[in-house]
């Protein structure tokens, strides 16, 4: 099935095109943006992505709580249209500070959509469908990250402020449509919230929060892996051509794109995503192992690792990235399904900030042992992630007497 069913995932995949393929023709050309036409150091450019991250990981809960008290659709829609008005207020910027709120602003309405969209799932869609929903919305997220991505490069050829102004006018004008593509969403109603127990309950659940760290640097490994680690290993310990990550990234996109889907049925709930987490987790290993044995190698040998890795990583990828759909919504109650949402990202957010100089420290600086390295990083967290769930399992938040 090409599509998911109409009404709410259907709104939801087209809105999530319709934003992700602004967004992907601005993240290819943001690096080259930022550094030629407004002038700023590639040292400016990181503080200011860490600036942003920082605010993410600060303010993702919150605003993920927001969305349950406020109504995910509603704070999702103003999210976007705050990010609309974000990447427009980037053509005006001309120096460090300035730059540096619009980043803060950007990360946490990114994380405020995500969590909405979450959390927008978990009340529009029957409990056995939202796994599979959250699957639809993942594969066209890719779909229109890679679109946006192809479509960059005419911007990129002319290396020109006023073809970089165009892709920061069109990616904040997909803003605008993805919210206006969200008010056809109906309104979900709001779950009355206990009377007793702590607001910001999803950081109060200790099992929860393990699991968000746990799989926010997975996350962040296993996407690092092929965008960071691979370039550099392929670079300064083989015999490869660096055209061969472009490959592996196509491999990666069209596995996203086209089996998301599949890799998530079956997985709906807590219980049945513990062995897919620990499958994902062991699958994710066992690539490094393959990228780890092209040192070394000469171009066709080392070409064929890297494809038949880049394949295997995928598979696990999508393994683990539909345990994580059915952990977050299964364990949240439904009265706070976006402050867990929120959570969720706070995890990824710090993943962000720890996964580049742990894979540049295993791949870059111990070499093929590196590779082995990071390996039994994954096959720890296919250890790690079962008891954690059961943990969170046996400790769900209580149902304290509700008030509306």
């Amino acid at each position: 099935m090409l599509l998911p069913p109409s009404g709410a995932p259907r709104v939801l995949m087209f809105a999530t095109f319709v934003n992700t393929f602004g967004n992907g023709a601005y993240l290819a050309t943001a690096a080259l943006f930022l550094t030629r036409s407004v002038g700023l150091t590639a040292g400016q450019v990181a503080a200011g992505l860490s600036a942003g991250a920082l605010a993410g990981i600060a303010l993702a809960t919150p605003m993920g709580a927001l969305a349950d008290r406020w109504g995910p659709r509603r704070v999702a829609v103003a999210a976007l249209v705050t990010l609309a008005c974000c990447f427009a207020g980037l053509t005006l910027v001309h120096h460090l500070w300035s730059y540096v709120v619009v980043a803060c602003v950007v990360a946490v309405g990114d994380a405020t959509v995500r969590a909405a969209t979450g959390a927008l799932i978990a009340g529009a869609v029957p409990p056995a469908q939202r796994v599979r929903t959250r699957a639809f919305v993942r594969s066209t997220n890719n779909a229109g990250i890679a679109l946006g991505t192809a479509v960059a490069a005419g911007p990129l050829l002319l290396d020109s402020r006023a073809g970089y102004l165009a892709v920061l006018w069109g990616n904040a004008v997909t803003y605008l449509l993805a919210a206006a593509v969200f008010t056809r969403v109906g309104v979900v109603a709001r779950v009355a919230r206990p009377a007793a127990g702590p607001r910001l309950v999803a950081l109060r659940d200790r099992p929860f929060v393990a699991f968000a760290l746990v799989d926010g640097l997975v996350a962040a490994l296993y996407n690092g892996l092929l965008a960071l680690a691979l370039p550099l290993w392929l670079v300064s310990r083989t015999h490869a051509p660096a055209a061969l990550v472009s490959a592996a990234l196509l491999v990666n996109t069209i596995g996203c794109v086209t089996l998301q889907v599949w890799a998530s049925r079956g997985t709906d709930t807590a219980v049945a995503a513990v062995p897919v987490s620990r499958r994902g987790a062991l699958v994710v290993a066992a690539s490094c192992v393959l990228f780890g044995l092209t040192a070394g190698r000469g171009a066709r040998v080392a070409g064929v690792l890297v494809l038949g890795a880049a394949a295997v990583h995928v598979l696990g990828e999508l393994w683990l990235s539909s345990a994580t759909f059915a952990v977050a919504f299964d364990l949240a109650p439904d009265w706070a399904q976006g402050q867990y949402q929120g959570a969720l990202q706070t995890g990824r957010q710090i993943g962000n900030m720890l996964a580049p100089p742990l894979l540049t420290a295993l791949v870059i600086g111990w070499g093929g042992p590196g590779w082995l390295g990071l390996s039994a990083v994954f096959a720890g967290a296919a250890v790690a992630y079962p008891p954690i769930v059961r943990w969170a399992l046996r400790r769900r938040v209580p149902s304290w007497g509700l008030q509306s």
